[in-house]
Order: C-alpha cells, then sequence, then structure tokens
C-alpha cells in the first residue's frame, strides 16, 4: 500500500463504499503476497492495544476478516524479503543469509519506538499509523535496505518513510461499507498509543485457518529503551 496516509485513506474509502475493496486469500505457492518479510514484534502492552482495535475494527467490516493486528500477529514490516511466496523452514540458505545479515544491525540499532496517531482506511484493510518517535526506526531501515542493495531499493521507494501495523485485512466483502468508514474517521487521530520493538524477525506467512500470520524463522532481539537515552540515528 504505497504513497502518504491521506492517499491511501482516500483510495482505500472510495473502494470501500463502491464496494470494490481487495480481499485476501490464504497463500500459496506462486502467489506473489506474503513472500518472506522482515517484521518487528512489539512489546506486550502495544500487541494488547493493537489488539483491541483489531477486534473493534473486525466487529464493524463483518464476519469473515482476518486480524492481522491480534495477538500474536501485531507487526510493523522493516520490508519484504523475497515477493513470491514459498514453504520455506529456518534451514532454508536464504533465511539464513537474511538473518546474519540483520543480527549485527539489531545489535547496533538504538531502540525503535513509534507511537500509532490515527488509523487509515485501505483498499485491503484496517491501518494503524505509527510515527517514529526519533530518527532510530528510519536508520535501522536504512541500514537494512542498504545491506538488501536492489531489493532494497525497490522497497525504500515503496513505503517511504511511512511505517504502520495492519489491524484487520479484507477476507470477505465489508458488511457496512458507511458504518467502517465512519468508524475509521473518527479514529483519524488518536491518544498516542506507544509501541516498543522488542524483536526483529525474519518471518514467513502461513494460513492458520482464522488470518494469516508471521511464523518466524529466525530474530534478533533488539534493545530497549535506556534510561536517559537521547533522540538520534543510531550510528
Amino acid at each position: 500500500m504505497s504513497g502518504q496516509p491521506q492517499t491511501i485513506h482516500q483510495r482505500g474509502r472510495a473502494a470501500v463504499l463502491a464496494g470494490r475493496e481487495l480481499l485476501d486469500v490464504p497463500p500459496g505457492p506462486g502467489c506473489s503476497r506474503w513472500g518472506l518479510s522482515l517484521d518487528v514484534r512489539l512489546d506486550p502492552v502495544a500487541e494488547q492495544r493493537l489488539d483491541a482495535l483489531a477486534s473493534e475494527a473486525a466487529a464493524v467490516a463483518g464476519p469473515g476478516q482476518w486480524l492481522t493486528g491480534g495477538l500474536g500477529a501485531s507487526h510493523l514490516t522493516v520490508t519484504y524479503l523475497e515477493r513470491v511466496w514459498r514453504e520455506v523452514g529456518a534451514d532454508d540458505p536464504d533465511v539464513r543469509r537474511y538473518a546474519g545479515l540483520v543480527a549485527p544491525l539489531a545489535a547496533a540499532s538504538r531502540p525503535l519506538r513509534w507511537q500509532v496517531t490515527g488509523l487509515v482506511l485501505a483498499d485491503r484493510g484496517v491501518l494503524a499509523l505509527a510515527e517514529p518517535v526519533d530518527r532510530a526506526p528510519e536508520a535501522f531501515r536504512t541500514a537494512v535496505l542498504r545491506e538488501l542493495g536492489g531489493l532494497g531499493q525497490e522497497e525504500g521507494a515503496y513505503r517511504g518513510s511511512t511505517w504502520w501495523s495492519t489491524l484487520v485485512h479484507f477476507a470477505a466483502p465489508v458488511t457496512d461499507r458507511t458504518g467502517l468508514v465512519a468508524w475509521v474517521e473518527d479514529r483519524a487521530t488518536l491518544a498516542a498509543v506507544p509501541l516498543t520493538g522488542s524483536r526483529v524477525e525474519v518471518v514467513r506467512y502461513a494460513y492458520d485457518g482464522a488470518r494469516t500470520a508471521p511464523v518466524p524463522l529466525a530474530a534478533a532481539p533488539l534493545p530497549g529503551v535506556r534510561e536517559g537515552a537521547a533522540d538520534g540515528a543510531h550510528a
């Protein structure tokens, strides 16, 4: 979902009201979505706050939606690592290479912190916009994309400086279209919800019977918020 938040919302709003929202299906071989990705997983309090928002959004959107922001699934995507979905395990050579690339970057990173400031309606679901509290998240993403080379350049153009956590992916037609638009727009601005990254994971995505969720294949811990730490990019 590339673009600025307002553009994303206007496109999503139009799609939902016209009955043209995009519906996800479980990934399978050859699927051009849900490829290997690098995700930041969040602190437990943040996970609970996102779970509550996701549950509310899904209740308004109607049955059959995926609670991507539910407990055990919520995350912020740093970048995708592969475009095409494939069945893969932790012993895969590419997974091990990505893990080796990310581990030293995570160890060198400053704490990664955001604040959810509002919601946006996209053509594929409901997003929680996450604004970095300092330059550390962008510095971490930039370092990762630099190591990825050509793939990183493509991904940098796609996401830009925008971060979001998807609360709901549409997997069934929205039942209350005007209600969902109103619900999201009533929450376009929220009292800040703090998010802190706890670890970064190389993940594959798998359908668990209720949603497509990240399955960790490799993980590297992120530093906690250090008392008295100053804002700014990591070295």
